[in-house]
């Protein structure tokens, strides 16, 4: 059997969706983790044969109820002490699901597995309307099985290998030396890497406004939201993460696994700002007032916006006294350039057949008895 590698490097894509709220000791972050997984069989061969048509599916749910998901707990938790992370995993919920479709050349798995760990520990400090809040959880990776007792019996979410063991074991067997096919499929560790100053931040302040009762959309805070996923030179372009490994059995086949870039949100309560903390980037909140940001970050300060439109309705308020003087000045002064009664004028257009234009010119009454034969 030949065996051929084109290696790419490990990063696996995540989505990141959390809440910070100021009156809450918890907060449940909702990971996912999509793959997409191609195995393609352009030759024909036994496993087109097996594949080519064939529709399976498998999902589940597990949560505090499900066996062995204490274990998934534990696991967390090692990985946020390894994080130099504060917060701590009380609880978990995992929905897991894995799509096979067998077309004419090539079989697709889509992979979707969903983590939300219960957190708490979270929030570093806090006073009455200022909080400081740990932001390391946000890379939470898995490198270790994480079996769990399903329908199916034990089911490692962190190996795509399982659904196919289950959907297509004669296959599986076959693949059993595609190593691109038992990558970890829980690992937020992009997230974490993109330093805090270059995500964007934006408030929101819809909840407090007066009116917004009117549409039954009210609060007490404005909500901030940072995200990372835009793709700029600062930041880099957006590609896939590709992995491509070829085998070669009764025929040749490739196998290929595909991931988006990563993306995340996390919104808080009140205006935000981020620093570090002994060594760790943490968020910085206030309900009342903004924080200052640091020079750091990429944000356009507001005090240079609002001085910039400062200068704009000075310099407006200039033009229009100038202007205004002008006029008045041409006013005093009188009407100058060619007076009207030295000028003639005609219509034009005639030469245009039946359809006759009401413009027309002016010429100098000189310059048109200069035209009158002598």
């Amino acid at each position: 059997m030949a065996l051929l590698v084109l290696g790419f490097p490990y990063a696996s894509a995540a989505q990141l969706d959390a809440a910070i709220l100021s009156d809450q000791n918890t907060t449940e972050p909702s990971f996912q983790f999509l793959r997409v997984v191609y195995i393609e069989y352009p030759d024909e061969g036994k496993i087109s044969e097996l594949l080519r048509g064939t529709k399976k599916t498998v999902s589940f749910v597990a949560d505090s109820n499900t066996p062995e998901m204490d274990e998934l707990v534990e696991l967390i938790n090692q990985n946020l002490k390894k994080l130099s992370s504060n917060a701590v995993a009380t609880d978990a919920k995992i929905s897991y699901q894995a799509i096979l479709q067998g077309n004419a050349h090539s079989a697709v798995i889509e992979y979707k597995v969903q983590l939300v760990p219960t957190l708490t520990n979270h929030i570093l400090e806090k006073s009455f309307e200022k909080s400081t809040v740990d932001s390391n959880w946000r890379g939470i990776s898995l490198d270790s099985p994480v079996v769990v007792q399903t329908i199916h019996g034990a089911f490692d979410v962190n190996n795509p290998k399982s659904a196919l063991d289950v959907m297509i074991p004669d296959v599986s067997d076959k693949l059993k030396d595609v190593t691109i096919l038992e990558l970890p499929l829980i690992d937020a560790s992009g997230i974490r890497t993109l330093p805090l100053h270059k995500w964007h931040s934006l408030f929101d302040n819809t909840a407090i406004m007066s009116d917004a009762i009117r549409y039954d959309y009210a609060g007490k805070n404005v909500i901030t939201h940072y995200s990372m996923g835009e793709c700029n030179i600062e930041v880099g372009m957006c590609e896939d993460k590709k992995w491509m490994q070829e085998i070669t059995l009764d025929k040749k086949y490739v196998v290929k696994v595909i991931e988006s870039s990563d993306d995340a949100t996390i919104s808080f309560e009140g205006y935000v700002d981020t620093t570090r903390l002994n060594g760790n980037e943490v968020f910085q909140t206030s309900l009342k007032s903004l924080v200052t940001h640091k020079p750091d970050t990429d944000e356009f300060p507001a005090t240079v916006m609002y001085g910039m439109a400062g200068m704009a309705v000075i310099g407006g308020i200039v033009m229009f006294v100038i202007s205004d003087r002008k006029l008045k000045r041409i006013k005093d002064e009188g009407q100058t350039g060619v007076d009207p009664a030295h000028l003639t004028s005609y219509e034009i257009g005639s030469s245009a057949g039946s359809y006759k234009t009401n413009r027309g010119e002016s010429h100098l009454i000189a310059y048109e008895k200069s035209k009158m034969p002598i």
